[in-house]
């Protein structure tokens, strides 16, 4: 069965790695497959992310459930890198809709970004 992209997630290079690391884990621990892309979207140390589902006839139904854990996971680590007095340099995108950046949006726009079809 093939994965369907939920969105990509573009972090700068300038988060520090073990922050990202904590990103991609908090996404798997939360049930949400991610693969680093071999493609850079920004810049040529910026890591990119691809969140999917599994396709198919529950495909819907998970892309709602996957979107609100993802949206739900972003807030956290965006809040736990303001904590440390780090901006979350990064952005959301998807060929259909416009990017999110993430160091200007608020936990709602996230919400709606990711609950969009």
């Amino acid at each position: 069965m093939s994965e369907v992209p939920i969105c990509s997630i573009a972090i700068s290079s300038e988060i520090p790695a073990d922050e990202i690391e904590y990103l991609e884990t908090s996404l798997q621990m939360n049930g949400i497959t991610v693969q680093k892309s071999t493609t850079r979207v920004v810049g040529a140390d910026d890591v990119v992310f691809i969140a999917t589902v599994l396709g198919g006839v529950v495909a819907a139904i998970d892309l709602i459930e996957r979107g609100i854990k993802l949206a739900q996971v972003i807030k956290n680590w965006r809040k736990e890198l303001r904590s440390k007095g780090i901006e979350p340099k990064g952005r959301l995108e998807h060929p259909k809709r416009p990017p999110l950046d993430l160091s200007k949006a608020t936990d709602e726009e996230i919400e709606e970004w990711l609950s969009r079809k």
